[in-house]
């Protein structure tokens, strides 16, 4: 194959300079750029702008349509509130100014980097322009136990995740909360304590849940459990607390599901918050959406006869995925 760095011009004098050009050709091995000057993304890409004068209009281009570094994972550490031994989160952004941040929770004590790697999560941000939080709270089990530590987010933790929203993009965004077992303690009491904030959420599998109260602000969210998962009932009595204050929940129970969350629950989540985030704040339960029965797994006219068991979808065609989920 010849060798396009000393083919491109014809008529070049034997020390491969053209005196009508501002540009001369050489060899690549005889460039006086390096090519380890330049990002590994570019590798194989002659970097020598009088080699290849194209070059750094390609690299402009590329820094503007995806700036490097914009993918990197980041850690900020944050000093723990009152009950609590760490307080970090992970923050990954596929895009300069995200429009909001989407908060991942993962189990007790855990770790959130691993949940803001997985492509899946990776990918629906990049869609809704999301940026990813991974949180990597922790505090003593006899602690959590006590109505104390990082799953009450009322109590410093709360705050914690604000402070490095601020300290990660230099200001406040709106918040999507999905969170696990412990992680679902976490963001529905941090739902409970700044609705304001949040644009929607999903809490799955909590062992146990405080009471909703009255509230102006009641962002959209789903309540969910697995059939087989002792926490279940308590789940459900949440629910139930909730769509009795007329809150526009959804009720999710996996059938012959214990305390795990399956991929097919993650993605209605993602498809439940897509919806959500696609109304733009203007979506109106009395009148958007579909409303269904939990028990019967039917769609119904409206919410208003017995709430309880009563749940909103924000878009109609999330029933069949929701039925899906939802049948034994």
């Amino acid at each position: 194959m010849k060798n396009l760095t000393t083919d491109r011009i014809d008529n070049t004098d034997r020390e491969g300079v053209k005196t009508n050009t501002s540009w001369t050709v050489h060899r690549p091995d005889q460039c006086p750029l390096q090519e380890s000057s330049v990002p590994s993304i570019f590798s194989g890409i002659h970097p020598c702008n009088q080699c290849n004068p194209w070059f750094y209009l390609f690299l402009f281009i590329f820094s503007v349509v995806c700036p490097l570094g914009a993918q990197e994972i980041e850690k900020i550490s944050l000093r723990p509130a009152k009950d609590m031994t760490r307080a970090d989160i992970y923050v990954w952004s596929p895009v300069p100014r995200p429009e909001a941040v989407l908060v991942l929770t993962p189990g007790t004590n855990g770790n959130g980097e691993g949940l803001i790697r997985q492509r899946e999560w990776q990918e629906f941000a990049r869609e809704q322009k999301l940026a990813l939080v991974g949180v990597s709270f922790a505090s003593p089990d006899a602690i959590l136990h006590e109505n104390r530590g990082y799953y009450y987010a009322a109590q410093g933790s709360g705050e914690l995740l604000l402070e490095g929203i601020r300290k990660a993009f230099r200001r406040d965004l709106p918040i999507v909360l999905f969170g696990f077992s412990a992680g679902a303690h976490f963001s529905s009491r941090f739902v409970e304590w700044k609705p304001e904030r949040v644009i929607t959420w999903c809490a799955y599998s909590a062992g146990w849940w405080d009471e909703p109260t009255e509230a102006k602000v009641t962002p959209p969210g789903i309540v969910a459990c697995g059939e087989e998962d002792g926490r279940l009932g308590a789940s459900l009595v949440h629910f139930k607390q909730g769509r009795a204050l007329g809150r526009p929940w959804l009720w999710v129970e996996l059938p012959k599901t214990g305390h795990s969350c399956p991929p097919a629950m993650t993605q209605f989540a993602r498809d439940y918050f897509g919806a959500i985030l696609r109304g733009k704040g203007q979506l109106d339960p009395q009148k958007d959406g579909q409303w269904v029965d939990v028990d019967r797994l039917e769609q119904v006219p409206n919410g208003s006869e017995h709430p309880s068991v009563m749940a909103w979808l924000p878009d109609a065609k999330l029933y069949d995925e929701w039925r899906r989920l939802s049948t034994p």
